[in-house]
């Protein structure tokens, strides 16, 4: 079993549109969604345009294309991209850029997933409510710019996409998830060298108040309940199982996310290829600051998690935020770590 290094911190249409504005700008620039060892996409949003192509080759030199339609944003000629790039070769360095129509963005990089039988260890990230805190209106920058990128470099001295396999954030990505210009300057301007580089998987916080945006903005696995795309996934990398779950009113008690949990988890025992099980949702069960924050039924998918671990002798693992305090501990009984990992900028808690 190999062992695993991690790090923490607090369709579309294809068609033609002409706007009386002259050049377009990137409004988001690229980042990257869903990746598996032969696929992964790109998005970005630009202020016009629908032409949405993708080079990309193993070199700087890309070679190859992809191209695809653009999507309405926000009811104006602002246009989302989203473009999968397929066969890929499994655990390689990839060079890309985005092109829409004269925009073109500069060349970055990803790295595609190994598989289980490769036996490739990789690092995480998981941070969440990176909320704007408005005493502190620049901490997620500065997170993201002056910590997490200079310690991976001084830790590992690679590029970033060898450094780092994906970011998983459970929740609160913005401070209210119906505003459309927070997405750009307190969530993706911030962490712009990073997501363009490093696939990132959130989950819904309360402050994302289910707003479209959200749905829009990202390209998570449709592996959940059909009816619930989006709002419940699970991802592997190598022998790793990451599930996102919704734990927000009106989704928390579902029937249908908990008989989809228990079917995934009896899967997942008995699937050779997967070592360790990582859940993420918002709420916390137990809080060391905010008794107020906690919620029962996060405390059934720790149940649910601890018993798979005993049964399975799978380690397992939730990440959460909401409260914006320090604390993690194991379950007393069972080989399970719980993780807060808020804050990433929201306010600190008392």
């Amino acid at each position: 079993m190999k062992l695993l290094n991690f790090t923490f911190l607090a369709t579309y249409f294809c068609g033609v549109a002409l706007y009386a504005q002259e050049t377009s700008v990137f409004v988001v620039k690229p980042y990257l969604q869903d990746a598996n060892p032969t696929e992964i996409t790109v998005m970005w949003e630009t202020s016009l345009g629908e032409e949405s192509v993708v080079e990309f080759g193993t070199s700087p030199k890309l070679g190859k294309k992809a191209v695809c339609g653009a999507e309405d944003i926000n009811f104006g000629p602002s246009r989302i991209h989203e473009v999968k790039l397929t066969g890929l070769k499994r655990f390689t360095t990839y060079y890309y850029r985005v092109k829409t129509d004269k925009l073109v963005s500069d060349i970055y990089q990803f790295k595609t997933p190994p598989f289980a039988s490769d036996n490739e260890s990789f690092n995480f990230l998981a941070m969440s409510d990176m909320q704007i805190d408005h005493q502190n209106p620049d901490k997620f920058n500065e997170i993201v710019n002056k910590g997490i990128l200079p310690f991976l470099k001084s830790e590992y001295g690679n590029t970033t996409p060898d450094d780092l396999a994906m970011v998983l954030i459970p929740g609160d990505l913005v401070e209210n998830g119906a505003k459309y210009e927070q997405w750009q300057n307190d969530f993706f301007k911030p962490a712009q060298k990073l997501f363009s580089e490093v696939p990132v998987y959130p989950v819904l916080g309360n402050h994302e108040r289910n707003a479209n945006y959200y749905f829009k903005y990202f390209s998570l696995p449709k592996n959940g309940t059909p009816a619930y795309a989006e709002h419940w996934w699970y991802k592997d990398y190598g022998n790793t199982r990451i599930i996102g779950l919704n734990s927000n009113e009106g989704y928390r008690d579902s029937r249908e996310q908990f008989a989809w949990l228990k079917s995934l988890l009896e899967e997942t025992a008995k699937n050779g290829e997967i070592d360790f099980v990582f859940a993420q949702l918002h709420h916390p069960h137990k809080s060391e600051l905010w008794i107020p924050g906690e919620e029962e039924s996060s405390g059934k998918v720790v149940k649910m998690l601890e018993e798979f671990t005993t049964k399975t002798g799978k380690p397992s693992l939730h990440f959460f935020g909401h409260t914006h305090g320090y604390s993690r501990g194991q379950s007393k009984d069972h080989k399970h770590l719980w993780i807060n990992v808020a804050s990433a900028g929201g306010a600190i808690d008392n």
